[in-house]
């Protein structure tokens, strides 16, 4: 072996020791920073919002919690750079620097003469050297646990500003402007939702039921209602309610088993599902009478998994939203668990797609167009689009994706006799042939960890994720961009020419949908994890303390990180505990 290729052989052992110590630093430090200040759960900001508490229109206050809260979350995506690039950089420079040593202290070049063995320190300092070994390995250990041991750390966001007394009404002003502003472009519907023929059991009577277009609409079918576009089509939505003194509350129930799917309608039919560690069930509903028709455990299932994945508390065991063609029901879990029930309660099919491996855990919400169940399937190791027989379960197409993983939902986009399906992942906003899986487009547009979905209106695609920007795409080219008070949990909804978004950090903006000119802007005292939904003309938006933003405000009396559902006449939320029924008595 050339001495040529010796020397380049100690360079590179050199420079390998020097990138893992390095790194090694910078994630202990990194540890050190974290559990010195700890940045989620810190006294500073508990005496911060305890201030608030005692001077709740301190709005220089209330900015200073907005912005810790804001670094304490770009912290924590900067711990998840890492805790995945710094791993990884530290395996690879070890493997590097052993095969640089196993190349440059070879047989050959012991051989090759007493005078440079001598001369050189891996030869003569053998103790050292085994200490340098111990040291480094010691080091890049050391770093590597402490580095994933902050995970612990960012395992339950809040927004802080939550924990103040409850907001101040809406100001007179605001209330009108929203209001107008709704007015100015809001069109007529229709509830139809009693021309929807249906059995004694609730189902339709057409077996192999595929629901029309308007079957969906005069009902609420799935997350964000009809193809996931978070546009409501029922009438006389109810706008004050206050669910810890029962105002306006038709029902209240409570549920067993926690969970962030929000509830699904048809009919007379209200479906919604709940788990944890150990048990997994689907709940149906008299939507009307807040009696229960039944309550279905989700067990036995084939192929299900022996253990369950970790989730965040962020996410649970059952964030993802169930969905209905008015015959059938579909509820999909964290551990890949899928399962079909007729409107008896009873099992049509059900089988495992795979324990997803999702460090969050998995929360994409499931869409039906005509005989198909679609499916949002992404986790670290792929991402697919997926297409089963609503009847039967068995694959009808299967999609694979480019790009990571995402938290996001499909929407469903009607066009003629055919549909697109919309989706985001890192780094694609992507659509597909709802009847093929074809991708017929896809543009390199965002970045981050993607949780909110994409919007529709007039023939652009809307996508917006923090970290990242907002962008309206026709046809997958980009007609505009925005970069302020983007999503980052909550998705947007688009409205005619209207869009609206929320955000975690207390905001609500209105844009003009067609060049991102922005209408109005307000803040709130809390944040949205909840998404954004338009009914009756009202835009309604959930907080995190429970309290639904509407024209003025209605207040649950619970926590609440979902989506509310619409019939006529009445609105269901689900908050942490019970599941609510409101509308006027």
């Amino acid at each position: 072996m050339s001495s040529s290729i010796k020397t380049l052989a100690r360079y590179i052992a050199y420079i390998s020791v020097a990138v893992i110590v390095f790194v090694s630093i910078v994630m202990i430090m990194n540890y050190i920073q974290i559990k010195k200040y700890e940045p989620i759960q810190g006294h500073s900001i508990d005496k911060l919002v305890e201030k608030l508490q005692a001077s709740p229109d301190d709005k220089e206050l209330r900015e200073q919690i907005r912005v810790v809260d804001l670094l304490s979350r770009k912290a924590y995506f900067t711990s998840n750079w890492q805790i995945k690039s710094g791993g990884f950089i530290i395996l690879v420079f070890i493997v590097l620097f052993l095969i640089s040593i196993k190349i440059y202290t070879s047989k050959e070049s012991i051989e090759s003469g007493k005078s440079e063995k001598l001369d050189h320190f891996w030869f003569i300092k053998s103790k050292e050297r085994k200490w340098l070994f111990i040291s480094v390995g010691i080091l890049s250990l050391v770093a590597l646990f402490l580095s994933f041991n902050t995970r612990k750390y960012y395992t339950d966001f809040t927004t802080y500003v939550a924990k103040s007394e409850e907001s101040k009404e809406v100001t007179e002003s605001s209330t009108k402007e929203i209001q107008s502003t709704l007015e100015q472009t809001s069109t007529q519907t229709t509830d139809t939702a009693s021309s929807t023929e249906v059995n004694k059991e609730g189902a339709t009577v057409t077996s192999n039921h595929i629901p029309t277009e308007a079957e969906l609409k005069a009902n609420y079918p799935s997350f964000r209602g009809a193809f996931g576009l978070g546009v409501c089509y029922a009438a006389n939505t109810p706008t004050q309610w206050d669910g810890a003194l029962g105002k306006n509350v038709i029902w209240k129930k409570p549920l067993d088993l926690p969970g962030l799917n929000s509830p699904i309608l048809w009919g007379d039919f209200l479906f919604i599902a709940g788990a944890n560690e150990t048990k997994r069930k689907v709940y149906c509903f008299d939507r009307l009478k807040g009696t229960s028709k039944w309550t279905k455990d989700v067990t036995n299932i084939p192929g299900s998994p022996k253990s369950v994945p970790k989730v965040s508390n962020e996410t649970g065991f059952s964030a993802s939203g169930l969905v209905t063609n008015g015959e059938l029901v579909f509820a999909i879990f964290a551990t890949g668990d899928l399962i079909c029930l007729n409107y008896k309660g009873e099992q049509v099919w059900a089988k495992n797609m795979g324990m997803p491996d999702n460090h969050y855990g998995y929360s994409s919400s499931l869409q039906v167009y005509k005989d198909k169940l679609i499916i949002q399937y992404d986790d670290n190791k792929s991402r697919k689009i997926i297409a089963l027989s609503t009847s039967t379960g068995k694959e009808i197409w299967n999609t694979s994706r480019l790009g990571s993983i995402s938290w996001s939902s499909p929407i469903i986009v009607s066009k003629g006799n055919t549909a697109e399906i919309i989706v985001n992942n890192t780094p694609y906003v992507a659509s597909y042939d709802a009847e093929t899986g074809k991708e017929n487009w896809k543009t390199n547009c965002l970045s981050g960890e993607i949780g909110p979905s994409p919007a529709y209106s007039n023939g652009l695609v809307f996508a917006a994720n923090e970290y990242a920007k907002l962008l309206a795409l026709k046809d997958g080219k980009v007609v505009w961009e925005g970069y302020d008070d983007l999503p980052d949990a909550s998705s947007p909804v688009a409205y005619n020419d209207l869009l609206f978004m929320t955000n975690s950090y207390g905001t609500i903006v209105c844009m003009n949908a067609k060049d991102g000119s922005v209408y109005w802007k307000k803040e709130f005292d809390n944040g949205f994890y909840g998404s954004p939904v338009i009914a009756d003309g009202k835009l309604y938006v959930i907080d995190r303390s429970g309290q639904t933003i509407i024209i003025g405000k209605a207040t649950l009396g619970e926590k609440s990180d979902c989506t509310p559902a619409f019939a006529k006449g009445t609105v269901y939320i689900r908050g942490a505990k019970n599941l609510f029924c409101i509308g006027s008595k």
